[in-house]
């Protein structure tokens, strides 16, 4: 879980342990009270969040279905364990009701992305993972952004005095969840960009240019279906 919070609608807060919390605040009530906190449009991004780890972990299975190269295996069984946990973090915050109604077309999508490189080698599969990773990179951050400054701000329309200071609280734990999962992927950039020698031919070129066309494509579309 992300945050210990009870809401103050329910007329009493109280902090968890250290322990309990493992060095980060945990959130205990049900997502959808959760997002019933967060503001529309943080909520839209992090419905696109979730569709989006939601194919990173199918990008890894499909790597796994298809290559017998041993390195690459043990690429793909490491970075899925973090996506898998990326995964996990946001649906913590995002209920079901809130989800994509497309998950299945991008957990397709997603294997098809591993799966396909992974039948041209090894190199087609990093240069692949760091195009998606580069653009994660910066969708996560513009989403860190935006929280940056609606909490410098501390106003919104769409709160009210006795729901601001809950809201707030929540934002915080979900900036520091998203910022990890940031820093994360850039990792996962930075390990893929390193295996391979960052010099696409045609094809390859083509094939990166549409994973990236694509990665926007489906935040586009996710963010309202």
């Amino acid at each position: 879980m992300l945050f210990r919070f009870v809401s103050k609608m329910g007329g009493s807060s109280e902090p968890a342990s250290d322990s309990a919390m493992s060095q980060t605040a945990r959130i205990e009530p049900s997502t959808s009270v959760i997002a019933s906190l967060l503001p529309s449009c943080l909520l839209a991004d992090l419905r696109t969040d979730h569709s989006g780890e939601s194919g990173a972990v199918m990008i890894y299975r499909g790597i796994l279905a298809v290559s017998r190269d041993p390195a690459l295996r043990a690429f793909a069984s490491e970075h899925i364990a973090t996506e898998a946990r990326h995964l996990s973090y946001i649906e913590e915050v995002v209920p079901a009701r809130q989800r994509s109604v497309l998950l299945p077309l991008w957990r397709a999508a997603g294997w098809l992305t591993g799966a396909v490189p992974a039948l041209a080698g090894a190199r087609a599969v990093y240069a692949t993972i760091q195009a998606v990773e580069t653009f994660v990179d910066r969708h996560y951050a513009a989403q860190v952004e935006w929280i940056d400054h609606w909490l410098r701000s501390r106003q919104s329309d769409e709160l009210t005095p006795h729901t601001q200071p809950a809201v707030m609280d929540v934002l915080v734990v979900v900036r520091e969840r998203l910022e990890q999962c940031r820093l994360d992927e850039v990792a996962h950039r930075d390990d893929a960009g390193g295996r391979w020698d960052g010099q696409p031919g045609f094809l390859l070129g083509a094939w990166l240019f549409c994973v990236s066309a694509g990665s926007d494509t489906a935040v586009r579309i996710s963010r309202k279906l």
